[in-house]
Order: C-alpha cells, then structure tokens, then sequence
C-alpha cells in the first residue's frame, strides 16, 4: 500500500510538471508568436490589391469611382491600424480632390519622420493611345498609380514601424495626373500637400526624406537613379535592393527627372531630401491599354521588398 501511495504521489507530480510545461510554453510561444508570423511584403498580394484598386473603374479626381477609391484606401489603411488624415482641395470650380494622408508614430521620442508617396489617381483622357477614338476616354491606369497605391498599401499591412526607428507616413495624392490638360496643373495634390506643411499634418512635418513612387508594376520595369535626388538616401535604397538581388530592376543608370515638375520637384524646392522610385519606357502610359493583367508581381515585390527591407534596417 505504501508502494502504491508513493507511486500516485510520483505521477500526480509527474502531470503537474508536463502541465506546467505545456502552461508555460504556451506562454512562451505567445510572446514569440508576433515574430514568428511576422509577414513580409507580398508582391502577389500586392497585385490583388491593384485588381481592386482598378475595379473602382477610371480614378480621375471628382468622379465617383475616384471617390469609392479613396474611401476604400481610407477604410483599409484604418482597419491596419494607421491613423488617417484626410485633406480635401478645391482644384477648379466643381472639382474637389482629396488627398489621403497615413500616419503611424514610433514610440521613441523625436523620431524623424520619412514620408513615402504615390498618386491614386488616373489622367482624364488616354491622350497617348494609338487609337484616336481612345483619346478622350479615361484609361485603367494599372501601372500609373495603381502600382504605387498597392505597394504602399501592402507596406501598411506589413511594415514594423517600431523597428524603423521612425514615425511613417504614407501619402496617396490625388489630382496628380492631368498636366498638359486644358484647365488643370501637374501634380496638383502634392503641391497642395507640400505648402499645407506643417500645419496640415505635424506628425509628417519635416520629413528626413520623401520617397516618391509612380509606376512601379510593369514587367522587366527597371528603376533607374534620378539626377535632383538625395544622393547618400538614393545609394542607400538601391545598394539594399542590390543586397536582395533586384540589381536589374534598381538599376545604376543616372536619368534626369522624368517630371521636372512632380513630386520630386515640389519638395526639393522646400529643401527636403527626395528620392523618386519610377519605371521608364512604360509605353502603355496614357493609354487605355494600362490594365492590370500587363502588370507583374514580381515588379511589385522588387520594389515593395526593397523599400521594408531598406526602412526596417537602414535610414
């Protein structure tokens, strides 16, 4: 009997031990999960994102497709956990645009904050097509905009803005795509954006750098580097592409700005550090042949990988 006793005594104790085991595991692995699952950017999912983005139909500023765009960036960017701030501007009488404007702030203090950017919108009139009777419709725009929304979308679900060491703010800008239009001006929701600072958005105010994104999508598209940039933050995000193996796509030719007055212009002349990430020779631009299936995900990846790769280890 005392034999039996001591043997219950040893397996009570036994079961109380594996218990505690499996107890204190459990929480082990509950502090471990968030690194253990911790996804990284998704060209793939990134193309989805662009699919939707273009079932909005033609994103031109003051329609009501460029209108549900907008609200389903806002929508999406909040459910991820970013603050949103959204700045309406009047761009001629009857025509109102929106820029829409994510925040996430670090938590160590005076964090410098880096500002990423892309159109949203798509250009009134596909004035490029090879087709006269395309020439007053409003193209697709998969490439042009759609290709930098979905990435920075896609950076929003998977960057971990702690580990930048910075506050991040993502700007979709509207109103960007009609220069040379009768009646409207080139890059219309950046300016705006640009002489709001600070007061429109403080947590965005002086950006150590700005990293503009527009075509980033099309198949074998290569980024090269652009004359006006900052030069130590462009070397610095093309030598980690070039770490992760996307040398063809960050390529080292040196081109002049491809809008002498976009995005890289209007914030240079407020002396902030630009960098512009762009594709060159998209020959389907302003065309109504700019559709989602001519873009790649492997493209997006290059660009998108680079960019979370770059702003967890680098700036």
């Amino acid at each position: 009997m005392q034999h039996l006793r001591s043997y219950s005594i040893e397996l009570i104790l036994i079961i109380t031990l594996g218990v505690a085991v499996v107890f204190f595991g459990y929480l082990g692995y509950g502090l471990l999960q968030p690194d253990l699952v911790n996804e990284t950017f998704s060209g793939a999912r990134a193309l989805d994102t662009a699919k939707t983005i273009v079932e909005f139909g033609p994103r031109v500023t003051g329609t009501g497709s460029n209108a549900q765009t907008g609200d389903w960036l806002i929508t999406q960017l909040r459910t991820l956990g970013w603050d949103v701030v959204i700045q309406p501007f009047a761009v001629r009488e009857g025509v109102e645009g929106r820029n829409i404007i994510a925040v996430q702030s670090n938590t160590k203090p005076g964090a410098p904050v880096i500002l990423l950017t892309t159109p949203y919108d798509t250009r009134l009139a596909a004035d490029a097509d090879a087709d006269p009777n395309n020439r007053q419709r409003s193209g697709p725009g998969a490439n042009e905009a759609a290709s930098g929304a979905a990435v920075l979308l896609e950076l929003a679900r998977v960057l971990g803005v702690q580990s930048t060491g910075h506050t991040i703010c993502l700007a979709f800008f509207d109103a960007e795509q009609n220069g040379g239009l009768p009646g409207w001006d080139a890059n219309m929701g950046s300016t705006v954006f640009v002489r709001g600072l600070p007061a429109s958005v403080p947590r965005c105010a002086s950006p150590q750098v700005v990293v503009s994104l527009d075509q980033v999508g099309a198949p074998g598209q290569v980024f090269p580097q652009t004359e006006g940039a900052d030069l130590d933050f462009q070397a610095s995000i093309w030598q980690t592409a070039a770490n992760l193996d996307y040398e063809a796509t960050f390529t080292s030719t040196l081109t002049s700005t491809t809008d002498p007055a976009g995005v890289q212009a209007a914030f240079a002349a407020e002396k902030i550090p630009t960098v512009t990430i762009s594709g060159t020779g998209f020959p389907l631009l302003h065309t109504m042949q700019d559709t989602v299936d001519r873009l790649s995900a492997e493209t997006l990846q290059a660009a998108g990988m680079t960019l979370e790769t770059w702003l967890e280890t680098e700036p």
